[in-house]
């Protein structure tokens, strides 16, 4: 009989965190609030925070007279989070069926040709994770002191993930125990070359991204890598990287960011990149950029192409900080 009780109990609570109702439109925030992955249990995986003036893909409240809307926070892991209602505005309509809880897609590989490559700036990252094992080891002359850092290269859509990967994988994935997922088979030449882009591979970022993304991307871990690395230093090597690198410690507006990238890779190509800003303190930092991309990418397309084929987005955040290494 305990056993039952337990068994009703775990299920109401289940239901009851899916039991919201469905929106679609905008959230815009109006001060700096946490991004809750549990209202119940208060996490925040990441320390993730909306900032003022941003504004968020909506996807539902938490009910009717809401405390809290669910939106989407690009980089963030998980993505969907829950926001309080009294940090900012929403621009929606509702739907009279409840949102469902989100589910990994597991037999899907993406083949429609889009994809959205994501870079960190890691001196933000280190800024309040200062302990992990890839941020104790940095210094001014590490590569991404000045360079993008590989997150990630992810096929779309987004809802995309865990391509054929099994249960046990996804629960370590998603329990963040990322020592548990296979370890990657690659080469010798492209793991030297991983942990110069990605220093969160010391952490096993490669691992999570491969098995949550990686296996939508239809080609084995070693071509995965290889072409995530090949679009991360293009992107570095060009103007946009100097660009950065020129504009450690100081504010940078998007719109010069996105000029750089209309220089770098042809006209338009700024208006496929987004850029988030992390807030420390009073400070405003630029965490991440994504950039659009569309084409066959493991056939050498060139990134031009890759890019100007894609989708124009929003431009995110409109300023923030090049951060530099160490705590500020």
């Amino acid at each position: 009989m305990r056993h039952i009780l337990i068994a009703a109990i775990s299920l109401l609570a289940a239901t009851a965190a899916q039991a919201q109702v469905k929106l679609e439109g905008t959230f815009t925030a109006s001060k700096q609030c946490p991004a809750l992955s549990s209202i119940k249990q208060q996490t925040n995986p990441g320390n993730q925070m909306v900032s003022p003036g941003q504004t968020y893909v909506l996807r539902g409240k938490n009910r009717e007279q809401a405390t809290h809307y669910w939106i989407v926070v690009q980089g963030a892991e998980p993505e969907q989070r829950w926001v309080a209602s009294q940090c900012g505005s929403i621009n929606g309509q509702a739907s009279s069926a409840p949102a469902p809880a989100a589910k990994p897609k597991k037999n899907a590989v993406s083949v429609n040709g889009f994809y959205i490559l994501a870079l960190s700036w890691q001196p933000t990252f280190c800024e309040q994770r200062p302990d992990k094992r890839e941020c104790r080891g940095q210094t001014a002359s590490s590569y991404e002191a000045s360079n993008f850092a590989l997150h990630g290269l992810w096929p779309q859509p987004r809802t995309n993930v865990f391509c054929k990967v099994s249960k046990s994988d996804v629960a370590a994935d998603e329990a963040r125990e990322w020592f548990q997922l296979p370890e990657l088979s690659l080469t010798k030449e492209t793991r030297t070359k991983l942990a110069r882009v990605m220093p969160g591979a010391q952490s096993l970022l490669d691992r999570h991204e491969w098995i949550k993304h990686g296996t939508c991307y239809g080609t084995d871990a070693e071509q995965y890598y290889v072409d995530s690395i090949r679009l991360t230093e293009a992107i570095n090597s060009s103007v946009v990287g100097r660009f950065m690198a020129e504009n450690v410690g100081k504010q940078v507006q998007v719109t010069d960011l996105r000029k750089k990238f209309d220089e770098a890779f042809g006209d338009g190509a700024g208006q496929r990149v987004r850029m988030a800003c992390e807030r420390d303190g009073d400070r405003l930092l630029i965490g991440e950029i994504t950039v659009g991309l569309k084409g066959d990418i493991s056939s050498g397309n060139d990134i031009r192409d890759l890019i100007i084929a894609s989708t124009p987005t929003k431009s995110g955040c409109t300023a923030g900080i090049v951060d530099k290494v160490g705590m500020q």
